[in-house]
């Protein structure tokens, strides 16, 4: 459907119109874009991508702004994101948030992210979760895992130079863990693969929408979720998930212009739109259409703003009429900002308003008397540099730095009251939620209040606070490690800001570790944990944690022995750590001590009776023992703890393979593979199966299957040369043996 914008009708509506419009020099992507609005979906001159790209302060979301009420105008529903959003599904479940605020339900989208929601907090929570799992969960880990190598960034770095096979073998980790935590099929593969599952519905509901008005989503802060969010917008549109209506339009602002080789099939649908800083005739147009026209005002403002366009609209702001009111050349940014400001209260408002994380009337409120909290929030927010953001309002980055350095500097006393001020409110938000220990780490609204009272205890009091927010990160990174990230880069945020080099090292090293970890670079994260150790003030309850985990990493880097003193050390600090018992009954097994390790998991077991995992890893033990009988009573109770538990399953099966029950061991392994059908090592145990009961034929297809998942998988290999041998097809088999690189291996699969 068309949608022709509402045009003003006269003259004197035209000329209000432009003065009041903050686009001096824009004036030719407004009018392009007004232009299209009122172009037929038809039309071969109708563009359904524009891309805003240019530095930061250039302009790009006020911009954004003005194409979004254009856009309203014209009868479209809008819906943005920010970077405030961190994996696909969360920014589409922002932009189905927006429009449900407008009464545009998206329904099949919204019941289903509700539940990824739930179970993917479910298991973000969950201690037992893989390595990697945090750091991934909301991208799709199902297929091969390659897929999902060449679009994940870790730590700031695209995934692209990671191992791919060690990837994909990890991926078969994570959705085998997915699929022993959940119950219902549905729910594995929404968590194992959001995007696909979740993209049609907000597609289907997005068309559904566009019939009745047109629909205009605007991605903002592009270059802080390009990462994540280019590869899908770009799969939507060659038509992946389903149709694309024709009555969208989508806008993408970011300081780098959209990669032409990438987006080069789209050129045909897409306007780019470059913003510089502005010229000096524009500038100069800019400050007459405010009022300003005073030569000398003019120049000073030129002057000091270097024709940025955030800039100037802040110091244009008060209408200065005298170049003393725009401010002395050689004061500080800031005090150029706020000297147009009359109104005292005000003017200290536009300070103290920068040092929040995020605005909102409430916390506004908190720095000022009740009564006036209305009154000055909606002044505050009508000035050139607050965004509205998903979560609230915000200073503009180029603003904000100054304003905090200026504030600190100026009235440290003031600097650390209202940081105080405000620790307490977001404390009181946290305890009004009454949530229990084990939940709390899991809840996002808690984790938003917790990470705020980090940020402002850490400006306020950086001494005092850094050893409780070091003490405090060790808690978090074992019971939810995506939130432990999130709060090293808090702590790097609160350092910046607060202009505290101890503080920033701390998060820096912290998140440096994180990544490390996630990123199988051990080494790293073992300093990280060393680190943690040697700072004296780590309490001794924590320290058992950091000891486990450098425990974890060191069996990892298989340097058992060195593995086996940091759990003696954390079971020493905490005799009833079942998981750090468990972890070196698991360090025992890996170096094939198996008398000790059943030692460690007995204990861990007697301290926690329903520790599914230790019970099915102690069954293990015993199979590796070949005490077969004693292995299937302990799978049995794993199994019957967890009826998803896949790799118990499995592992039941295979010993019943072993024991010569083909029957038994079939019926297992089915069942194994029906809850993970990427479980390669059982697809390949069920080859096994059919090849010792000679049906080769099955054989064949499950070793090929398990091949074809992981084509490192040598002992599926060599199983596969034996079935050949076995058919006496011998040329194929002859193959099979050559291309083993473990030649070790072939021997597992001879019987």
């Amino acid at each position: 459907m068309n949608n022709p914008q509402k045009k003003p009708k006269s003259l004197q509506d035209i000329l209000q119109q432009r003065q009041q419009s903050g686009f001096v020099g824009r004036e030719e992507q407004v009018s392009l874009f007004r232009q299209n609005l009122d172009l037929s979906l038809e039309d071969s001159r109708r563009q359904f991508l524009f891309n805003v790209w240019g530095q930061g302060g250039v302009g790009k979301s006020t911009l954004l702004r003005q194409f979004r009420k254009m856009a309203e105008s014209a009868k479209m529903v809008a819906a943005h994101t920010d970077d405030s959003e961190k994996s696909v599904p969360e920014a589409m479940g922002r932009l189905a948030e927006q429009l449900e605020q407008q009464n545009h339900k998206l329904p099949q989208f919204t019941e289903r992210y509700k539940v990824y929601r739930q179970k993917r907090q479910e298991l973000e929570s969950d201690p037992e979760a893989p390595q990697g799992f945090s750091a991934f969960v909301g991208k799709t880990v199902a297929k091969t895992g390659v897929l999902l190598a060449r679009r994940v960034p870790v730590g700031g770095a695209v995934f692209d130079f990671i191992d791919e096979d060690a990837v994909a073998s990890q991926a078969g980790e994570w959705a085998s863990y997915v699929a022993k935590k959940l119950t219902n099929k549905d729910e594995v593969r929404l968590i194992q693969e959001p995007v696909e599952m979740l993209t049609p519905l907000f597609l289907q509901d997005i068309s559904k929408l566009a019939e009745k008005s047109g629909v205009a989503l605007f991605f903002d802060t592009y270059e802080c979720t390009e990462d994540f969010l280019d590869n899908w917008l770009r799969e939507i549109l060659e038509g992946r998930y389903g149709e694309v209506p024709l009555n969208i339009l989508v806008i993408i602002a970011g300081r780098q212009e959209l990669d032409k080789n990438h987006w080069a099939p789209y050129e045909g649908l897409m306007i780019r739109f470059p913003l510089e800083p502005f010229t000096e005739e524009e500038a100069q147009q800019y400050l007459t259409r405010k009022g300003i026209i005073d030569s000398r005002v003019i120049e000073v403002i030129l002057r000091l703003s270097g024709r940025l366009p955030l800039l100037v609209a802040t110091l244009a702001a008060g209408s200065p009429n005298d170049p003393s009111q725009v401010g002395d050349p050689s004061g500080t940014a800031v005090e150029r900002f706020l000297k147009w400001i009359d109104d005292p209260k005000r003017r200290q408002l536009a300070l103290d308003a920068a040092i929040p994380r995020c605005l909102n009337r409430d916390v506004l409120a908190k720095l000022r008397e009740e009564d006036e909290a209305d009154d000055l929030f909606n002044w505050l927010k009508e000035m050139p540099f607050i965004e509205e953001r998903t979560d609230g309002w915000a200073y503009h980055e180029v603003v904000k730095t100054q304003m905090l350095r200026h504030k600190r500097l100026c009235s440290p006393q003031s600097w650390a009251d209202l940081h105080g001020k405000l620790g307490e409110y977001y404390d009181t938000l946290q305890h009004n939620l009454q949530l229990d220990e084990e939940n709390k780490h899991g809840d996002p609204t808690w984790q938003s209040h917790a990470l705020n009272v980090l940020y402002h205890s850490l400006c306020q009091t950086p001494q005092k606070s850094l050893p409780i927010a070091l003490n405090e990160f060790l808690p978090a990174f074992k019971n939810q490690r995506s939130f432990a990230l999130c709060w090293a880069e808090t702590m790097v945020q609160a350092g910046k800001n607060g202009d505290n080099a101890e503080v920033q090292r701390w998060g820096e090293q912290l998140v440096n570790g994180f990544n490390a970890y996630e990123e199988k670079r051990y080494e790293v994260a073992v300093e990280m944990f060393t680190a943690l150790l040697e700072y004296s003030e780590i309490q001794f309850q924590w320290r058992s944690i950091a000891f486990s985990w450098r425990g974890y990493t060191y069996r990892l880097m298989e340097r058992y022995e060195v593995a086996l003193k940091n759990f003696d050390c954390a079971i020493e600090l905490n005799p009833k750590s079942d998981w750090a018992i468990a972890g070196r009954a698991y360090t025992y097994c890996s170096m094939k001590c198996y008398e000790e390790a059943l030692k460690d998991f007995n204990r861990a077991i007697e301290l926690n009776p329903k520790y599914d995992w230790a019970i099915a890893n102690r069954g293990d033990i015993y199979r590796l023992m070949q005490r077969y009988e004693e292995a299937l009573k302990d799978y049995d109770r794993a199994i019957e703890l967890n009826p998803k538990y896949d790799w118990a399953i499995a592992l039941r099966g295979y010993t019943y393979c072993l024991m010569e029950h083909y029957e038994e061991a079939l019926k297992d392994l089915n069942g194994a593979i029906e809850l993970n059908p990427k479980l390669d090592w059982a697809i390949a145990h069920r080859g096994l199966t059919y090849r010792l009961m000679q049906r080769y034929e099955e054989a064949l297809k499950d070793y090929d299957r398990a091949i074809e998942l992981n084509p490192k998988l040598d002992w599926a290999i060599a199983g596969r040369g034996q079935t050949y041998r076995l058919m006496e097809r011998y040329e194929e088999a002859l193959k099979d043996y050559q291309d083993l690189r473990n030649w070790h291996n072939w021997y597992q699969c001879i019987r």
